[in-house]
């Protein structure tokens, strides 16, 4: 019961760290999706804001370099980066497919330090660098366009990372009135994000580990407790199959474990031997010295049968004065070995000298046609007969 119980325990804690631990990662990756999902609508809300604070028609003038002048170029880097600082992002720009196949960057926002100094110029600046999901997306505008000052499905660049942090970033196809093609693009720095999920990671780890200390204690009580129940389950156990006076396998037990050697035989051929004990004129010594002597008589009987048999061996106190030894795997000759031994071992015993006890014994093995209330009846026989030739000595069956 005890190891039943321990398993059921095991299998519950393993049980619940098998689902804390897929909640968690389910749970880290669930969140970094939700925070992705935030953040493209963060990129796509600010990349569709960008036209807003340029010239309407300024990538239509940006297709000739001279149509756009150094002050409107900076005025434009200003208007980007004050927006760029108001919705957190990292970097807005806008980009232009120029006629000679080339991409340009027509403007983006700058750092303020850049913009105090007047050298930031970004009209018309080679644009080398630009990503393949750019390109798609001019690609994407020169077969599919349809009306003019339309803007097209995002595109969203794998996120990346570089030394200055983890980014971010959408480029927003958009066609002018005139149908020019440009494409507004946002970076946003997302270092943070790893920074939350290892955050919230470490707090799911710190609950789950709470968790365990706070059932630890209930798992000590109650496998305590499961601890007591199965040591006073046992006691009972014990005490159901046990002589109370001698310690030895009572009738109960006796008769379980006779009928279970008979069936073994019967089935597989297992031998066993019987013996039946019985201490010769036990009734003198009570009537002579009293029942509490007489025991003791029994107890000191009961030790002599234990250290003399097996473990293997089954001994029980039968009733009163009668004892049954079950002797496994043993035929005739050895079981009157074993009672042999017996009568001399209760003659040597110093504790039972004075009462000069003898023992009439009947013993046998199981014959083919044998029932197990034939075989019983057969070992009684063998036991009175041994009293009736004048007891201290055993008869076998086959005396009969």
């Amino acid at each position: 019961m005890m190891k039943k119980e321990t398993i059921k325990i095991v299998a519950a804690i393993s049980f619940t760290i098998t689902i804390l631990t897929i909640y968690s990662i389910w749970n880290y990756f669930y969140e970094k999706e939700r925070l992705i999902s935030q953040i493209d609508k963060q990129l796509y809300s600010a990349a569709v804001a960008v036209p807003f604070v340029l010239e309407d028609d300024f990538h239509d003038r940006a297709l000739n370099a001279l149509s756009i002048s150094t002050q409107e170029d900076n005025q434009n880097i200003k208007n980007l980066s004050k927006l760029n600082n108001q919705l957190g992002t990292k970097f807005l720009y806008t980009v232009i497919h120029g006629k000679n196949k080339s991409y340009y960057l027509t403007s983006s926002s700058a750092l303020d330090s850049e913009i105090k100094e007047h050298t930031e110029v970004r009209y018309f600046t080679p644009y080398p660098d630009a990503s393949e999901v750019l390109k798609n997306s001019f690609e994407h505008l020169n077969t599919d366009y349809i009306t003019p000052n339309k803007i097209y499905k995002p595109s969203y660049v794998p996120i990346f990372s570089d030394r200055w942090g983890t980014y971010r970033s959408i480029v927003l196809p958009i066609q002018t009135e005139k149908g020019n093609l440009y494409v507004v693009g946002v970076d946003m720095d997302i270092t943070y994000v790893n920074k939350v999920l290892k955050q919230n990671t470490l707090q799911t780890l710190l609950s789950f580990l709470l968790f365990l200390l706070s059932i630890v204690p209930i798992i000590i009580t109650y496998k305590n407790i499961l601890k007591d129940k199965h040591q006073a389950y046992q006691e009972v156990s014990k005490k159901s199959i046990t002589d109370s006076l001698t310690g030895l396998h009572n009738r109960y037990k006796l008769d379980k474990e006779l009928a279970i050697h008979f069936e073994n035989y019967q089935k597989h051929g297992h031998n066993f031997a019987l013996l039946m004990l019985d201490l010769d004129h036990f009734k003198k010594i009570n009537d002579k010295y009293g029942h509490k002597e007489g025991d003791e008589v029994l107890k000191h009987f009961a030790e002599i049968l234990k250290e003399s048999t097996r473990l293997t061996d089954i001994v029980g106190r039968w009733g009163g004065e009668e004892f049954l030894i079950i002797y496994p795997s043993s035929d005739i000759n050895s079981s009157f070995q074993l009672a042999h031994k017996l009568h001399l071992a209760l003659k040597e015993s110093k504790k039972l000298q004075k009462y000069k006890l003898t023992i009439s014994i009947g013993v046998g093995t199981p014959k083919e046609n044998d029932t197990l209330e034939s075989f019983q009846k057969d070992i009684d026989k063998a036991l009175y007969k041994a009293k009736d030739k004048g007891r201290d000595q055993t008869v076998k069956v086959d005396e009969l």
